[in-house]
């Protein structure tokens, strides 16, 4: 391949987030996953006897949208997800293991793209167009160095703990799945982590996968390895198959990226009639012309509910009001549209852990 493809260079930092399930659920900043790619840790959750029904329901995860590998959930909730399954599970490699789980679905239509592609090349030249159909959690970067390449991921995921097991998950499930499709046990040669190094023991799992060279403490996460892999044929590459499912994928980007514009125009029509009281499900699916049944089956193939993409909405405005120390709070409980102000006190209290009052007084401390 004559050239490098720089998937994203969306390195913009995310402030550190609270661990609590409301912060994390009101959070909209961390992209979404594809439930292709949640199977992974689910299957080694079944494997270590994790109880996953119970997991789903303390996250208000539905399980059944689990069954389907078109639907995706955001990434807040994929991130209380796999920090939900940390909690039960012993494993502190668990992201690691989840790499033997990898297979051609784990990345949706990619996934069998790849498969009929010519050549390892060609699998990386279709990442950037299809991607995001197995999530936008974070960013791929591919770059040349000299005679290696470097293909390096930056997680957005703001929880440490679960971004580590998303790094381990995403290089090894990589490595996993080059080697499926050559049929060799092709290595890299150099393998770059952010953690620290961790004890000897884990070190030796890290190599027994990888098979190369690692760093720990890097500033980046990433695998580096010789550009002649580029060139190693697949096994069973079919350009006609291949042909048909880009045009599939093409059409699965393009309705994934018109359903999350749905969502942001719903955020703003909210912020907008929330002081009109107009801003109910069936207010908001009249203004965009559809049932409130159809306004809720979109909401839900991005992971969202109405009441969860309402609260995001009203949290925000009323951080940004409470900051601003322009408006009291019996005024502000009015731009929110609560019909009174103890009501506002007690959802702010509920979503944050404090009251209103002791929002703006920290607010205006820091």
């Amino acid at each position: 391949m004559s050239s490098f493809i720089h998937l994203s260079d969306n390195d913009k930092q995310l402030s550190k987030q609270s661990k609590k399930q409301n912060d994390a659920s009101l959070n909209n900043s961390l992209g979404q996953a594809s439930v292709a790619a949640i199977k992974q840790y689910l299957q080694l959750a079944d494997e270590q006897k994790l109880d996953i029904a119970t997991i789903c329901q303390s996250i208000g995860l539905d399980k059944s949208l689990l069954s389907d590998n078109s639907q995706h959930i955001s990434g807040e909730l994929f991130q209380q997800l796999i920090a939900a399954l940390l909690e039960q599970s012993n494993d502190e490699l668990f992201g690691l293991h989840t790499a033997k789980y990898v297979q051609p679905g784990s990345y949706s239509v990619l996934g069998f793209i790849s498969m009929n592609c010519e050549n390892l090349g060609q699998v990386i030249s279709k990442i950037q167009p299809f991607e995001k159909l197995v999530g936008d959690m974070g960013t791929t970067t591919i770059s040349s160095l000299g005679e290696q390449v470097k293909i390096s991921w930056h997680c957005q995921f703001t929880d440490t703990s679960v971004k580590r097991h998303m790094v381990d998950n995403c290089l090894s499930s990589w490595l996993t799945f080059a080697r499926y499709l050559v049929s060799q046990d092709s290595n890299p040669s150099e393998l770059r982590l952010c953690r620290q190094q961790p004890s000897l023991s884990q070190q030796q799992e890290y190599q027994a996968m990888f098979k190369c060279i690692i760093h720990y403490g890097q500033s980046e996460n990433a695998i580096i390895f010789n550009k002649a892999l580029l060139s190693v044929p697949l096994n069973k590459g079919d350009q006609q198959l291949l042909s048909t499912l880009e045009n599939h994928a093409k059409t699965l980007v393009s309705n994934l990226t018109i359903e999350e514009d749905i969502a942001a125009q719903l955020r703003n029509q909210i912020e907008k009639s929330l002081k009109s009281g107009a801003f109910h499900q069936q207010d908001m699916a009249d203004k965009f012309g559809i049932s409130t049944k159809t306004l809720q089956r979109r909401l839900t193939a991005l992971g969202l509910s109405f009441q969860s993409l309402l609260d995001e909405t009203r949290l925000s405005m009323a951080k940004k009001h409470l900051a601003n120390n322009s408006l009291n709070l019996n005024q502000i409980s009015i731009e929110l549209g609560f019909t009174e102000p103890r009501s506002f006190y007690r959802w702010f209290n509920k979503l944050t852990q404090q009251t209103p009052g002791e929002f703006r007084k920290n607010s205006l401390i820091s």
